[in-house]
């Protein structure tokens, strides 16, 4: 319990309310009065044909803002399918970039003319109810100029210029889709038509076979539970997408225990719950800018579950932290996370197409407040493998110590090894990428970041060779899902001809290993470390507020 007095931990430029018990130094900007929660849009199912649903008793179907469709409609059973229904036409764009600055967007734009690429600036509007003090309310998407007609042609242009700058692809609807929504109780057979959106509103209601984990090891669907309201919308495909919409703090309780195990210590949790409001709220208007919601409910964005794995554990940790952020500076701190670094955090700017955030830097996840660094760089291959295959005194490694047994399960991801026939990896590289590059020879590291995860890696075939770029893509071309992480070192098998027989991954950490490590925080807790401190350990010179009550 010594262990979270250390003065190892330094000061914060600003330290959490005297109401949550803590000291303080500097006094926080001033809140601007009237700061309310914002109400979050999150979407549940996306481009479905139908989706099937419950509530018990009775309940209202209306049109949002035009009144009532249906009163006092009888539960039980229900089926919602888009009717005669026809998407919109849509546009793809290529996005290098996305920033609350129009001066840094520019920058952008000049740095890609010397390219030889144009580019023009895409202005996103942040949602009215996002009142809060920190939060741009505009969004500057950096596009390229060039728009294609379908996502292939897309795809094959980004290839092309891939050496000169990452890119993303936004597929952007133009026009709008036609077709009208019918509602079947299944139970009575009763049912009625509506060509606009219908809002749900019910006490609970059950959603059946809702997407888990899509891309990833633990892909399933299961049937869900929700509170607040529900919208059945006509998507921009011509296809029917499910809406929750529910006070943040209400989200966040449905999130909290779907991140994070509820049997972590307290502390952990209460970081948890800052790091998923701060992400909540970083994120509205900027992943789905085209889409009738905020926020999806799955890893790219936050996992949701509605009611379903609510806990007390968890929901005593989103209360006792009500309101409060992660500010750096005068701006809201984004506070990405993920499970298990691997021992070394990395820098923002390696994993996403984003610009450096100074407290999202890469740290060393041992005690030390974020300043302890490695003494040799895991950018360099041969330290790169030496650190891999060591076991080092990292709050993330569950393997040695005293930790607590709630997080048993992760010894398997602090090291982890796969290993590939040459025929096995090449026909999934094949169809992750859709590139027909012969025989495999070799993937070789070409630029890691600063916790040995990979920034490029080449590609090796008897037909051709090419770089995957961004950590992300690197981990979808190498596994039927998605590998558990970048930070990870390639050995070969002999085989006939010069070609390899095996390919070997050996790896470290699960996840992109940005901001907080969700091991890393339980140990930390489980050694006396408070939340607050846990959250100065991975984002680095931030200070705590509380924007609303």
């Amino acid at each position: 319990m010594a262990e979270r007095s250390r003065s190892r931990f330094m000061v914060p430029q600003f330290v959490l309310l005297t109401a949550l018990g803590l000291s303080t130094c500097k006094a926080p900007p001033q809140r601007p009065d009237g700061a309310t929660q914002p109400v979050v849009r999150v979407g549940i199912l996306e481009h479905r044909q139908f989706v099937e649903f419950r509530f018990d008793g009775k309940a209202n179907f209306e049109h949002p803002g035009s009144g009532l469709v249906m009163r006092g409609v009888q539960g039980g059973r229900w089926r919602v399918e888009a009717v005669d229904s026809r998407p919109a036409e849509f546009v793809y764009r290529l996005a290098v970039g996305t920033t609350g600055s129009r001066i840094r967007a520019e920058e952008i734009v000049r740095s890609l003319a010397n390219k030889k690429l144009t580019a023009r600036i895409v202005k996103l509007k942040r949602p009215q109810s996002l009142r809060l003090p920190y939060v741009s309310r505009s969004l500057y998407q950096v596009v390229l100029s060039k728009e294609f007609k379908d996502e292939k042609e897309a795809r094959a242009y980004q290839n092309l210029i891939q050496p000169k700058t990452g890119s993303e692809m936004v597929a952007v609807p133009r026009g709008q889709a036609a077709g009208f929504l019918r509602f079947t109780n299944l139970e009575t057979q009763y049912s009625f038509d509506a060509r606009e959106t219908v809002r749900l509103d019910a006490a609970r209601i059950q959603v059946l076979d809702v997407d888990v984990g899509s891309g990833y090891h633990w892909q399933k669907s299961e049937d869900r539970a929700y509170s607040g309201t529900f919208e059945f919308v006509i998507d921009a495909y011509g296809l029917i997408t499910a809406v929750n919409e529910l006070p943040l703090e209400t989200y966040l309780k449905g999130v909290v225990p779907s991140e994070m195990p509820v049997s972590f210590p307290a502390e952990a949790l209460k970081a948890q719950a800052v790091a998923a409001r701060v992400e909540a709220v970083t994120k509205i208007g900027v992943r789905h800018p085209f889409e009738p919601f905020d926020l999806c409910d799955d890893v790219h964005c936050q996992v949701f579950t509605g009611t379903s794995k609510v806990a007390d554990a968890s929901s005593r940790a989103v209360e006792s932290t009500r309101g409060i952020f992660m500010i750096y500076r005068k701006e809201l701190a984004e506070a990405f996370y993920s499970g298990l670094c691997g021992g070394h955090t990395e820098n923002n700017e390696n994993v996403w197409l984003m610009d450096a955030k100074p407290y999202l830097r890469g740290v060393l996840d041992r005690d030390g407040s974020g300043r302890s660094r490695l003494r040799t760089s895991l950018q360099e291959e041969k330290n790169l493998r030496k650190w891999v295959d060591s076991s080092p005194n990292v709050f993330c490694n569950t393997t040695r110590g005293n930790v607590p047994a709630s997080v048993g399960y992760s010894k398997k991801y602090f090291r982890w090894k796969v290993e590939y026939t040459r025929s096995q990896l090449e026909a999934i590289l094949r169809e992750k990428t859709g590139r027909d590059f012969g025989a495999l020879v070799d993937l070789v590291p070409l630029k890691r970041g600063v916790s040995g995860r990979l920034k490029e890696l080449e590609v090796v075939g008897t037909k051709e060779r090419f770089v995957l770029s961004r950590e992300l893509p690197i981990r979808q071309a190498l596994s039927k899902s998605t590998l558990y992480s970048a930070a990870f070192y390639v050995s070969k098998r002999g085989g006939p001809n010069g070609l390899p027989d095996k390919i070997i991954l050996k790896g470290a950490g699960w996840g992109h290993g940005v901001g907080m490590c969700q091991i890393g925080a339980a140990v930390m807790a489980h050694k006396g470390f408070k939340f607050d401190q846990i959250l100065r350990h991975y984002y680095t010179d931030v200070f705590l507020e509380a924007l609303y009550r």
